[in-house]
């Protein structure tokens, strides 16, 4: 049994990487229904866990470390949205996305968050978002993408209160290019640096950031997934998959 699930998930990682990497072919759709799917058959489901356990390693995820971030926006008071995001778009990484209210003092500003490896549940654990006074974890943005917004199922009838607060989220802050020729205009769009066709809101780049631990997982501290690139500008990035508008070359991984 093993042996099928270290299979599946390694076509599961391809899968990922073939439909959220490419710069050409990024789309809405593809991170709705690939990323949710496989993300909550491994982490929601436990099939990482159950893998792990039958060879005898400890997962782990590699993901932003936004611990003083969170320290910051409850401290201040003044943060409107926040998402730490940490995937790429247009070949930058892209993190720690916020809307102040007016009245803050000063300029805010966050520290540059650092990768830590979090076991799965403690992953799934993780505030990663905030909005209309309410902090969202990896988990509720995961159950939500698939069982609300259409990822695994389209579940009309689920009304809880953190689905109601991420749709809410959702409608009011929509993320956008600078260099996006159509322009929107309005508080709730929010331009970022980069040159991109896609509007997101703050579950689609929480999403592929989920997607893009996944597909980074260690054992024993070591990775599963290896790679290279293609110029050698981009090897300041280190070693992990980044998910997004990104410049990947080939992925290879290793046999087990």
């Amino acid at each position: 049994m093993s042996d099928q699930l270290v299979d599946q998930l390694k076509e599961d990682i391809r899968a990922l990487i073939d439909n959220l990497t490419d710069p050409n072919r990024l789309e809405i759709s593809r991170i709705r229904n690939v990323s949710t799917s496989i993300c909550r058959r491994w982490l929601i489901d436990k099939g990482l866990v159950n893998l792990a356990h039958s060879l005898g390693v400890k997962p782990s995820l590699p993901a932003l470390d936004n611990a003083s971030h969170v320290t910051d926006i409850e401290k201040w008071k003044y943060v409107e949205f926040y998402t730490l995001g940490g995937v790429s778009l247009e070949g930058q990484p892209i993190n720690s996305i916020f809307k102040m209210r007016t009245g803050f003092p000063g300029r805010a500003n966050f520290s540059i968050p650092k990768k830590k490896d979090f076991p799965p549940a403690r992953f799934l654990r993780r505030k990663c978002a905030f909005g209309q006074g309410v902090w969202f974890t990896a988990e509720h943005i995961l159950r939500h993408m698939a069982n609300k917004a259409g990822g695994v199922h389209f579940d009309t009838a689920r009304e809880k209160v953190i689905d109601e607060r991420i749709d809410e989220v959702r409608q009011n802050y929509l993320i956008n290019s600078s260099a996006d020729v159509l322009k929107m205009s309005g508080p709730k769009y929010i331009e970022i640096e980069g040159k991109f066709e896609e509007q997101f809101d703050f579950c689609f780049l929480e999403m592929m950031s989920i997607a893009q631990s996944l597909c980074n997982v260690r054992f024993d501290q070591k990775r599963v997934v290896h790679m290279r690139r293609i110029r050698e500008d981009n090897t300041g990035y280190g070693d992990d998959i980044l998910l997004g508008h990104t410049h990947h070359f080939r992925v290879d991984l290793p046999e087990t």
